[in-house]
């Protein structure tokens, strides 16, 4: 479908172009019906009219006919035919029009008014009316010499073309109308579509006047009809997502140039005091070291950036296999153990101990390492940190919850932004803001999802999957 206006038109002018024609049909079968019934009582009419210039006096019947009254059986062109005979075959009159022919019966004569189609004598088709009838006047009327009426057949026949021309003209005027109603129809159409799809043309307008650099908190198209609401309410989500996502570039490219300039602000004054120093034994040894660590900072940093592309591009593949979870989560933590007792963190590990999932063992490892490394790095000193498994069907999933002092409500929908970090964490130069943002991606890509919740202090992630090999044996251990 090219164009809804068109579509709209053509079904519209369709249906009421059949709805009329069938109508107008209609109309007119009922027309001529009804003027062949008035046609047949014309001549039912007729034979009343010959039999009540019927006379009858003893035995003798007499038919009192004037041309100059009914001059259509006397004309020499086109003219209507009569017969009248008696029961026995005996003729009583017949029209001059007939000359000596006589009109053919296709069946006897009843007492009920009886019509037919059928040629005329003079070839033109014709319409045919007979009756049986009494005499009506018989002389003496009364007395037992009143004479038994006598029975006459009386046939009449009369052109049909002014019938049928009545025909053409109401078949000629019911077109004249459908054509004249189709028109109207049509400039109604044109008129009502117009006005219906002015509010789409007014939704395109809105659309077309957004500037990327100026967008609008919303379409103003005006009042919109029930149907085309959805799509502006929808075209306003769209909008919104947009803006939120120009304005997390602009976050993160802001992010970038702030996460670069310091570690270069910081290779320029190391080696500005360097050059200052040479003649320090041993200072240009510390200024390669320190350069040294702030490069592999920074390498670190576009390394994960780099990734983060890789994922938006989506030509990554990911491998689905049997990943112990529970080693993972035993063996990362069994890493970090340095770091909870400098900090006397108290850990929690209820993952039973070879508990299989199914997915990418290399992003199960990043994505886990990065939640357990956040919840140990932002709890305060002394507090505890848990993770835990559950899994319902062919549905698991891995939690991770510990206290924090740093994070707000608001917090949560900018964890996964690139660069995003914590007050308290801006200072610490381990963290780059990037594990959270490359956890999520990898999760969304790999069919994951990854959640996270604040209940006051207790801050909760959950990573969800869906397994159809997850195994419930094992025990969970504390440390």
């Amino acid at each position: 479908m090219k164009s809804v206006r068109r579509y709209l038109l053509s079904r519209m002018l369709i249906g009421a172009g059949l709805i009329l024609a069938g109508a107008g049909l209609v109309v007119y079968l009922i027309v001529a019906a009804s003027l062949d019934r008035h046609f047949d009582q014309n001549l039912a009419d007729r034979i009343q009219g010959f039999a009540s210039i019927l006379f009858q006096v003893d035995d003798e019947l007499s038919f009192e006919f004037s041309d100059e009254l009914m001059p259509n059986y006397a004309l020499e062109k086109r003219p209507d035919y009569f017969e009248l005979t008696l029961d026995d075959g005996q003729l009583v009159e017949r029209s001059e029009s007939l000359g000596e022919d006589s009109l053919e019966l296709p069946q006897p004569v009843g007492p009920e008014p009886a019509f037919w189609n059928a040629s005329l004598p003079d070839g033109r088709d014709g319409r045919f009316a007979s009756q049986l009838l009494e005499v009506h006047h018989v002389y003496p009327e009364e007395g037992p010499d009143r004479p038994i009426a006598a029975v006459v057949s009386i046939v009449l026949a009369c052109d049909t073309d002014p019938l049928k021309a009545t025909k053409r003209a109401v078949l000629f005027q019911s077109f004249l109308a459908f054509g004249l109603l189709m028109a109207l129809l049509a400039l109604l159409c044109v008129l009502a579509v117009r006005r219906g799809l002015e509010p789409t043309r007014r939704l395109a307008q809105s659309l077309d006047e957004v500037r990327i650099d100026a967008l609008p908190d919303g379409l103003d198209a005006g009042p919109l009809p029930e149907e085309l609401a959805p799509m502006a309410s929808k075209a306003d989500a769209l909008i919104r997502r947009v803006v939120q996502a120009l304005e997390r570039e602009r976050r993160t490219t802001a992010d970038i140039a702030h996460e670069l300039r310091t570690p270069i602000s910081e290779v320029l004054t190391v080696s500005e005091v360097a050059l200052r120093g040479l003649a320090d034994e041993g200072g240009g040894d510390v200024a390669l070291e320190t350069i040294r660590d702030i490069a592999s900072h920074m390498g670190r940093s576009v390394s994960t950036l780099l990734k983060l592309a890789w994922l938006e591009t989506g030509e990554a593949s990911f491998g689905h296999t049997g990943v112990d979870l529970g080693g993972l989560v035993e063996g990362l933590l069994r890493g970090s153990t340095t770091q909870s007792q400098n900090r006397e963190l108290r850990i929690v590990n209820e993952v039973p101990r070879g508990q299989l999932v199914e997915g990418d063992g290399d992003v199960l490892r990043i994505i886990v390492s990065n939640l357990l490394a956040n919840a140990l790095t932002y709890s305060p000193a002394g507090g505890d940190v848990a993770v835990s498994f559950e899994s319902s069907g062919d549905e698991w999933t891995l939690s991770v919850h510990n206290q924090t002092d740093d994070l707000k409500p608001g917090d949560l929908e900018l964890l996964a932004d690139p660069f995003w970090r914590g007050d308290r964490a801006r200072v610490d130069r381990s963290r780059f803001g990037l594990g959270l943002a490359l956890s999520t991606a990898l999760a969304e890509r790999t069919g994951l999802k990854l959640g996270f919740e604040l209940n006051g202090r207790r801050f909760h992630a959950s990573l969800r999957g869906r397994d159809s090999h997850a195994l419930t044996n094992g025990h969970g251990h504390s440390s």
